[in-house]
């Protein structure tokens, strides 16, 4: 007896003592990494759908591809704005200029 109180059952105490060993032995050995990449590969769970690649800081492009066609990518934005907002603005722009000069010529009328 020694260790085990006499209330208790001794195959629970036991089978608690050996659960993750028993885990262990029963786990099957995986298919899809080489033998020689085993001690490699030990800790790697594979996941559907996680992302498992990344690039490195020196391998990353930030700004080299805004600075490239720069000129281009603006001109082709100015050009794609006016194209859609352009009438808008000029008849908005027109009539603003003609009721400026419309109500200067009404207020100095008189003094002709």
């Amino acid at each position: 007896h020694g260790f085990l109180p006499a209330r208790h059952n001794k195959a629970r105490y036991l089978k608690m003592a050996l659960r993750r060993s028993l885990t262990r032995m029963a786990a099957m050995e995986r298919a899809d990494v080489q033998p020689a990449l085993k001690k490699l590969w030990k800790k790697y769970y594979k996941v559907d759908g996680q992302v498992t690649q990344h690039l490195s800081p020196f391998e990353q492009r930030i700004f080299g591809p805004l600075v490239k066609d720069f000129p281009q990518k603006t001109f082709k934005r100015i050009t794609d704005f006016l194209t859609a907002a352009g009438p808008g603005l000029g008849l908005g722009i027109g009539i603003w200029l003609w009721a400026d000069w419309k109500f200067s010529e009404i207020s100095y009328h008189h003094r002709a």
